[in-house]
């Protein structure tokens, strides 16, 4: 009988898995960003198989191996797609090149760039030009972004050849992302199967090597200072998230909240010094010919100017058209942001820090309650925190990577406009698992 039941499993897994991959190939290689209902059903397609792939694997019914081994072949399949979800690459490469010819690219709009040089159609600068959706604004990347921008334009006017050294070393840092949580996992005594949940999640594929997005290697950073900070390696652990800061200035929000782990160890004047050293590495480029002023306008236009799948500005905006006739965001987003710098600072010093496993909860709830109070959360903003809280037994974070999937409806027609519908589906869904989360801590007693 056990016998019978163990080759069953196998067989279904010889079945599931071609469609896992079938999956990410449609997504990837196959449809336009404007099918839609294809390239949801692909995906729930996806993360309905790679819920079973790792319930297969934590069970013993499958190998731990044999799921990493699928983790890099879906990766590897997708080194020659195109970013069909995404049109931000066309910018990461113009920049680079930009820096590759010795420019600034802080210093420089595109659109007055373009027309500097008198660039006509047929050039390689002109083509990334023409796929930009960033025309009038100064590059809003940090400093090691541009780095690795830099190095993908060594290769060449190719957009194939550009894509290629970007992805591959997205995939390399990816790579690093599974091996440092099997660390941690294996560190704090936690189930290694836990990696899969990470390894193998479809939004983590399709949005780091698919559509070349950066996060993932905020998220290196995050839990390399997570291991260094076990092994109280001072200078790596701020090594670590001055790499995270200087990709995507986000992190900079964990400052207060590892200076009172630094203090509660007794090196936080080793932690600030060190701290201090390799910020000022990460960030100082934006010195140079006032960076920072250009730079900054930048993220203040973005905070303050765009939205897409909020979920608490969104709610407030509805509130506030009962009583006005314009779109509050230009006070309401610096509103949410102070909200959230109060919040992150009150969960730094309240939230109860007693070993690496209460810091990184404590982390995983600062995102959420920074990304809930955002105008624009896309979906590759969400693997940072979910990567963290695959060290955790908080799984909010694993319910929205399967939600957060149903923005892409706003890109059906050429006119970006979000479904009102499927808003309130994802963040509802969302908001009754913050309940079901916050109800089980509560009953653990653990806030």
């Amino acid at each position: 009988m056990s016998k019978l039941l163990t080759n069953s499993l196998k067989l279904s897994a010889y079945i599931i898995i071609p469609l896992y991959f079938l999956g990410l190939v449609s997504i990837a290689y196959l449809l336009p960003r404007e099918e839609f209902l294809f390239n949801l059903f692909s995906f729930f397609l996806c993360f309905g198989i790679y819920l079973v792939i790792y319930q297969k694997v934590k069970n013993d019914h499958l190998s731990l191996k044999l799921g990493i081994v699928l983790a890099v072949t879906a990766r590897i399949i997708l080194l020659f797609a195109f970013p069909s979800l995404s049109d931000d690459y066309y910018r990461f490469l113009f920049d680079g090149h930009l820096l590759l010819d010795g420019i600034n690219p802080y210093t420089q709009i595109p659109e007055d760039w373009v027309k500097d040089q008198a660039l006509v159609s047929g050039s390689y600068m002109y083509s990334l030009y023409e796929g930009m959706n960033s025309l009038r604004y100064y590059s809003v990347y940090p400093p090691l972004h541009q780095v690795i921008f830099g190095i993908a334009a060594f290769s060449g006017d190719s957009l194939l050849n550009n894509l290629l050294v970007l992805r591959t070393i997205i995939i390399a840092f990816d790579l690093l992302n599974i091996y440092l949580l099997y660390q941690l996992l294996k560190l704090w005594g936690m189930p290694s199967p836990r990696i899969l949940l990470y390894a193998l999640n479809p939004l983590v594929i399709l949005e780091l090597t698919g559509n070349l997005h950066f996060e993932g290697m905020v998220l290196t950073g995050l839990l390399a200072a997570l291991y260094f900070f076990e092994k109280q390696r001072q200078s790596l652990l701020s090594a670590s998230w001055a790499w995270a800061v200087g990709i995507k200035l986000i992190p900079l929000m964990f400052g207060p909240l590892f200076l009172r782990r630094a203090i509660q160890l007794r090196f936080p004047l080793s932690f600030l010094a060190w701290s201090g050293i390799f910020l000022l590495c990460a960030l100082g480029f934006l010195y140079f010919d006032k960076s920072y002023l250009n730079f900054w306008q930048s993220i203040q236009l973005y905070a303050y100017s765009f939205e897409f799948n909020a979920s608490i500005y969104y709610l407030i905006r509805w509130v506030s058209g009962v009583f006005m006739d314009y779109n509050p965001i230009v006070y309401v987003g610096p509103f949410l942001n102070q909200l959230a710098v109060l919040l992150i600072l009150l969960l730094s010093i309240f939230f109860r820090i007693k070993n690496g496993k209460d810091l990184v909860r404590a982390m995983v709830w600062i995102y959420l309650a920074y990304l809930l109070l955002q105008t624009v959360v896309h979906p590759w903003y969400l693997i940072p925190a979910f990567g963290l809280s695959v060290l955790t037994s908080n799984r909010l974070f694993l319910v929205w990577t399967g939600l957060v999937f149903l923005s892409y409806r706003a890109y059906v027609e050429a006119t970006v406009i979000e479904s009102s519908f499927l808003l309130i589906l994802q963040y509802g869904l969302l908001f009754f698992s913050l309940y079901l989360e916050l109800k089980k801590l509560n009953q653990r007693r653990l806030i």
